[in-house]
């Protein structure tokens, strides 16, 4: 037994140094670069077939083989452990060194943009336009390579975590704008920022009225349904070629948006009260 964990010590050490510093060279933040490098610190299914067809072309004793295949299953049965332990290391490790980034640090009152995909960037050129100043919140590393590249105010950082949450300081912020097509932490994470922020204006994407009418309830200024807004652009777009006058069609869009909106919100609003009449 001492020799068996001390070769599974070494294996998954092994593993989890050079897989760390790996992702350290590609630039990857500490945590995650911990928290992967311990995830796939234990041996591979792989082992097993290398080393029985090594015992079975005579390359290595069978007393060998069979001693590393325990190695290798026990491997195998701590790899839950150690994505646990990879999440634990990875917190402390973003705890105690913060934001290697420093958009995330400037006291200075700014928009936040959390998910930087197509429609993050495209608010993101909008505010820019208008001189606004914010700053964005992605989980994917390619994308925040990409973005920081293109100049854009981009910070790395899982929004799911708790953390993060409280390093934004959203208390402050003039404006939170939700992008992310998770419809399930929208919801969840609109709900703990307004219990901090009660005045602070939340902005999210909604994937359909129905979501839509779930963040109402949840505390957001604004919802915005990707099904709605294509239908009315689409509307838009046939009005004008059609020879309608854009300043018409321009007024009518509004207006059929308002109407659109008003009617979510008084869903929203029967859910939470079941007395308030429908129109």
């Amino acid at each position: 037994w001492p020799a068996l964990l001390l070769a599974v010590a070494g294996v998954v050490a092994a593993k989890a140094i050079v897989t760390f510093l790996l992702l350290r060279v590609a630039q990857v933040r500490r945590g995650i670069a911990a928290e992967t490098g311990l995830l796939m610190g234990s041996p591979s299914e792989t082992t097993l077939i290398v080393l029985a067809t090594a015992a079975q072309a005579q390359l290595i004793l069978p007393s060998t083989a069979a001693f590393w295949q325990t190695v290798t299953a026990i491997g195998l049965t701590i790899t839950p452990l150690l994505a646990q332990a990879g999440r634990v290391v990875s917190r402390r490790i973003e705890a105690r060194g913060g934001p290697d980034d420093d958009e995330g640090t400037t006291d200075e009152p700014r928009t936040v943009i959390i998910g930087f995909g197509r429609v993050g960037r495209m608010v993101a050129d909008m505010l820019a336009v208008h001189n606004q100043p914010y700053v964005a919140v992605e989980a994917d590393i390619d994308a925040v390579t990409e973005a920081k590249a293109a100049g854009y105010p981009v910070m790395f950082g899982d929004i799911a975590r708790a953390e993060l949450v409280d390093r934004l300081n959203l208390g402050d912020a003039r404006a939170l704008i939700l992008t992310m097509d998770e419809p399930v932490l929208t919801v969840r994470l609109t709900r703990r920022v307004r219990a901090v922020a009660p005045d602070l204006p939340i902005i999210a994407r909604a994937r359909d009225p129905r979501h839509a009418a779930e963040l109402y309830r949840a505390g957001v200024t604004d919802a915005v349904p990707e099904t709605l807004e294509s239908s009315l652009q689409l509307s838009e777009a046939v009005l004008v070629d059609l020879g309608v006058a854009m300043g018409p069609v321009i007024a009518s869009i509004h207006e059929k948006r308002d109407e659109l909106r008003q009617n979510i919100r008084r869903e929203a609003d029967m859910e939470r009260d079941p007395r308030i009449n429908r129109p």
